[in-house]
Parts: structure tokens; sequence; C-alpha cells
């Protein structure tokens, strides 16, 4: 497709193409490219598997600098070894501390450090961490003379910077600090149309076609777990598929052996539901009708945060923005009836 907006990394073994066609990605991708050569730190706020690594590799090697890449997961480190990973040691700083070494900080000296999930970064170390991005200097654990360092910070959270905050889990100071733009990566469920452009891709790299049956599930699925999800689901189609194309079918059975939970899947692979999961679905499709298909409104009706609307109307492979257009097409053409009859009428 022509109008198709890619972007490949040039990291050897990376795999994937930032690639689409919907506006809000077109727009994350023109933020990131406006500001990758500038000396700004970089928010990306995202769902997991939207794609935030490729995003954070992609202002890296747009903006120049000649160091390395580091991305580090703040979720994954063990507590008591942060400090040591982030900021190095002296030999003898510590038990097994036997030869001196260099954190990941030093490590993306004139580079980029990339800090995944940095809202799980205990608040003693956001400090410490702090205070290295404000003076450009260095303690290694065990050390009284700082090292010099410079780095351009691309950090991501799942939530909104603003209630992050709010809850205490990011400090203030540290969070203006590495937000000095902000760019927010839209899940699948709002690039509807690149569901199809990322499903014949994936599909291609496995030397697969599609069948025409498999694109109108494919568009009526949450994918609460993104692009990651499609991917993956796309791959286990394939090996389903043996020699032939990928249809419906190996489509929704690659669905069910996928889900963490395999009722996520129903709406495709026909499990039991039981009697309390229907009403729920019925309670939230029946507000959401009552208020347009518009999220706020209807979480408001409901007492639910705006976001789980939209988690669980994907759950049920529900797309919000979907149904909101069929609503307001459904009104219009219920209002042209309503016009015809009362000029019969008259």
């Amino acid at each position: 497709m022509s109008g198709v907006v890619r972007a490949r990394s040039s990291q050897i073994g990376l795999g994937v193409e930032i690639m689409g066609e919907s506006p809000a990605l077109r727009r994350a991708m023109a933020l990131a490219e406006r500001f990758a050569r500038t000396s700004l730190s970089v928010l990306l706020q995202g769902e997991t598997g939207t794609g935030k690594e490729l995003f954070a590799r992609m202002i890296h090697e747009r903006s120049g600098r000649p160091g390395r890449f580091v991305a580090v997961n703040c979720g994954a480190l063990p507590r008591a070894m942060i400090e040591g990973l982030f900021f190095g040691h002296r030999r003898g700083a510590f038990t097994d501390a036997h030869e001196s070494a260099q954190g990941f900080i030093e490590a993306a000296d004139k580079g980029t450090l990339y800090l995944d999930e940095l809202a799980s970064l205990p608040l003693e170390n956001q400090v410490k961490l702090l205070r290295v991005l404000e003076s450009g200097e260095v303690y290694r654990v065990g050390e009284t003379e700082p090292r010099g360092v410079d780095l351009r910070v691309v950090a991501s959270v799942q939530e909104s910077p603003v209630g992050l905050v709010a809850s205490g889990v990011l400090r203030l100071d540290l969070c203006e600090r590495v937000a000095g733009v902000v760019i927010i990566l839209p899940p699948l469920c709002e690039r509807e149309d690149d569901v199809l452009v990322l499903a014949d891709h994936f599909a291609c790299q496995q030397g697969k076609k599609m069948g025409p049956a498999v694109y109108d599930l494919l568009r009526r699925y949450g994918w609460p777990g993104n692009v990651r999800e499609l991917r993956a689901t796309l791959e286990r189609a394939a090996a389903l598929s043996d020699g032939g194309p990928i249809e419906a079918r190996m489509i929704a059975e690659a669905m069910a052996l996928g889900a963490a939970d395999p009722r996520e899947a129903a709406p495709f692979s026909s499990p039991s539901r039981s009697a309390v999961e229907f009403e729920e679905r019925e309670r939230l499709v029946a507000a959401c009708q009552a208020n347009g298909w518009h999220a706020g409104r209807t979480a408001a009706a409901l007492g639910l945060a705006r976001v789980t609307i939209w988690r669980r109307l994907r759950r049920m492979g529900l797309s919000l923005r979907a149904q909101k257009r069929l609503h307001t097409v459904s009104g219009i053409e219920r209002n042209k009836s309503t016009q015809s009859e009362s000029l019969r009428a008259t």
C-alpha cells in the first residue's frame, strides 16, 4: 500500500518494522522523527506490545549520537542490585565485586539510555537517577570521584505519567526531567486499518497468504496484547496451516492457543461462557449503547475508569471505535427514515 508509513530499524536481528497508515501512528512517528535530533528527553506512553522499544531504537538511530543504545527493563531488575547495575561499582565495593565494572549509565555514554517501565523503579533509585541526569556525573558504588557522562534518555510507561505521579509510584521531578516531550503510542484497537496491514506483513514473513474470511475476523478482535499479540497469532496460524493459506478457523485456533485466559478468545473459539460473564458483557454493552459508545460517559455511568471500559471491550473482542461509528451511522439512517415518514405523512 502506497500510503503505509514504514520505519525499519537497522539493528541487526530486530526483525520488526514500525508500519501502518492510521493518523495516530503517523503522528507518533512524525513526533519521534522531529525530536530525534534534539537533546530533549523523550517519554513514550503506550500499552504493552505497542512498540515502545522500537520507537526508542528509531529515535536513537535518527539522533546521530555515536554511543550505544542501552535498553533497561526497570521492572525486571533485582531490587538489591539496581544501584550497582545502574551506576557501576569499584572492585571490592561489596561481596563478589572482584573487578570494577561500569553500569548502564556509563555504557550509554554519548548514546541513548532507554528506561522501559520507568515507574517500576523504586523511589529511592529514582532520586539517584535524577541526580545523575541533572549533573551529568555518576558515582560508581564504592567510589568518591564522579565520572562525567553524556547521555540522552528515552523512557517509557504504560499509563499516563500524570496518573503515575498522582499515585505516588513516579516522582514528579523525575517525570518532569524525562518528559521533555511525551509521545503517545496508540493501542492496536485504535488502529483498525493497520491491523490488516500488519497481518499481511506478518503472514508474508511466514511465506503465507490469508483467506478472504480472515480479514473481517482480524478487524473485529480487540487485540489486548496489541502488535505483539497479532504477530504471535499469525505465527501460530501459519504453523497450523501446513502448506495452504491461513484460514479463519486457523486464526481462531491460534487465538485460543495464545490467550493467557482462553475465555479472552471466546468470540472466535466459542468456548462456553459462564452466566456471570454473559451478564457482565450484556451490562457493559447496554451501558455503551445507552451512552452512544462514548468511553467517558459509559465509565461514569458504571463507576469505572475509562481504561477499564477499553480493556473489557477488547477482551470481549469489541472495538469501541468501530461500534461508535456504527452507532453514528445507524442514528443517521434512523433520522433519514423519520424524515421520509414525515414527508409522506404531509
